[in-house]
């Protein structure tokens, strides 16, 4: 529970601070604590998974990207021939000239996005009319719902956290700008910049001109005051929308894409109980059911009910038809999650000392999945970490041009990736300069030569040839 007690001592901050009568002095005193509490108690919640070492995607560009190369991203994809994201190899950069190939920065850089996304969480639901403590507690929420572990705990799901936090500084400018007519020229110039970079780091943020316009619609702005600027936004989306397919040659996406109707709500459906952690087990979708309860019984909370599921399928929109992969994806929507969890504990509890056991429940639940979480991603980076070890210890001088076969390496452990993919470029990083063919199967160009390993009981065992090949079937 030590790496829980942080983030409950920073919800009980929430209930002291709206439970206390403010000046203005003191309530502008407290808005500079709250972030900075918030982020330091995030920092010690995540402390564990600083050392998490590199898996997967990760071993894509670990060595590779600096601020000498990031720049030719600008005319080729970042990853698997559709993925244009020019910004986010300045990041793995900047993590890089930092920390060169030590883990720590890039998950340090990682935490940093997801509180920053959760302030902005904070920000935008008291432009749109919340009370601080709901605004307040919906970003404790955010950055403890175990949902978001793919997005944070994994170094290579950056483009998620990095574009959701500038998605959420966009809309955040738009709202603002709003509130100064006349004097928002530099608000707006953020507005754009960020909606820019945004695009510049993953394809979701088409969906901001949406989100922008929903949240001035919720917050009663005069309509003819942004919609020169919505306009101006939506246009932009479409000529990156063109430029994007006309780059990739008009391939749409590589995961599976979904055309029936049914797949499609299936899939918002599961998206829904993804950001619902637990919501699958009988216990917690009691729970679910009685917090939005007592939040449905008056129109108010009817409404916010109605107004958070616009904001989660609006954010989800670009995902709608690609099954699997929630974990990812609903990171965006899960900001409407943890709205709407803070506003039934607060505001929809009947009496105000019912208030406090549904918060110890919902923010213990959450703190220990996501700490069960981390302990999942460093025992997969441990697995990624030890296979190319090993491999160079039993070989320290492979020859090159040479095939090593590597069986049973695991692809995914408790729901963390390890080598899903790149394991040929974690064996190179141990081999520089040589150039080796990695397979994972038996085969009929396998021959005597071939180095065999198998991953067994947690380590690389070397085999032969004749312990691995299958008898050929009798006829």
């Amino acid at each position: 529970m030590t790496g829980l007690a942080p983030i409950l001592d920073c919800g009980a901050l929430v209930f002291a601070y709206s439970a206390i009568p403010m000046t203005v002095a003191e309530s502008q005193a407290r808005t500079f604590w709250f972030p900075l509490a918030l982020t330091i108690a995030t920092l010690f919640f995540f402390a564990r998974s600083f050392s998490s070492y590199f898996v997967c995607d990760d071993f894509q560009f670990l060595d590779r990207i600096n601020f000498n190369n990031a720049g030719e991203y600008l005319t080729k994809s970042w990853g698997y021939n559709n993925e244009y994201r020019p910004f986010l190899p300045y990041t793995y950069a900047f993590d890089a000239y930092i920390g060169g190939s030590s883990p720590y920065g890039y998950h340090i850089t990682n935490t940093l996005l997801h509180v920053g996304s959760a302030l902005f969480v904070t920000a935008l639901a008291g432009l749109a009319g919340l009370r601080r403590s709901t605004a307040m507690l919906a970003s404790v929420i955010f950055i403890l719902n175990p949902s978001a572990h793919e997005s944070v705990l994994w170094i290579s799901g950056r483009p998620v956290v990095l574009s959701t936090f500038l998605v959420l500084a966009c809309c955040y400018f738009f709202q603002t700008a709003l509130r100064r007519p006349g004097r928002a020229l530099w608000h707006w110039i953020a507005v754009y910049a960020l909606f820019i970079l945004a695009l510049c780091t993953y394809e979701l943020a088409v969906v901001t001109p949406l989100l922008a316009g929903f949240l001035a619609w919720v917050g009663k702005s005069d309509r003819q005051s942004y919609q020169k600027h919505l306009a101006a936004l939506l246009v932009l989306s479409g000529i990156y929308g063109l430029f994007w397919m006309w780059f990739f040659e008009f391939r749409l996406t590589r995961f599976p894409v979904e055309y029936s109707l049914w797949r499609i709500v299936t899939n918002l459906a599961d998206a829904l109980s993804h950001a619902f952690h637990g919501s699958r087990s009988l216990e917690m979708a009691v729970f679910y059911v009685l917090l939005l309860g007592s939040l449905w019984r008056d129109r108010r909370g009817r409404r916010l009910i109605l107004l958070a599921l616009v904001w989660f399928v609006i954010a989800y929109l670009p995902f709608f038809p690609i099954q699997g992969y929630a974990d990812r994806f609903i990171y965006l929507s899960s900001c409407a999650t943890a709205i709407v969890l803070a506003a039934a504990i607060l505001e929809g509890a009947p009496k105000k000392g019912l208030k406090f056991a549904p918060a110890a429940v919902l923010l213990g639940f959450f703190g220990t999945g996501m700490q069960n979480r981390v302990t999942a991603w460093r025992e997969a980076g441990a697995i990624a970490k030890a296979i190319p070890m090993e491999i160079k210890t039993s070989i320290p001088d492979l020859p090159s041009g040479g095939e090593l076969v590597l069986l049973n390496v695991p692809k995914m452990h408790k729901r963390s990736y390890v080598f899903l993919t790149s394991l040929d470029r974690a064996i190179e990083r141990e081999y520089p300069g040589k150039k080796i063919h990695v397979a994972t199967s038996i085969d009929a160009s396998t021959h005597d030569r071939s180095i065999i390993f198998e991953y067994s009981d947690g380590h690389m065992v070397r085999r032969s040839l004749a312990e691995v090949r299958e008898p050929t079937p009798s006829r």
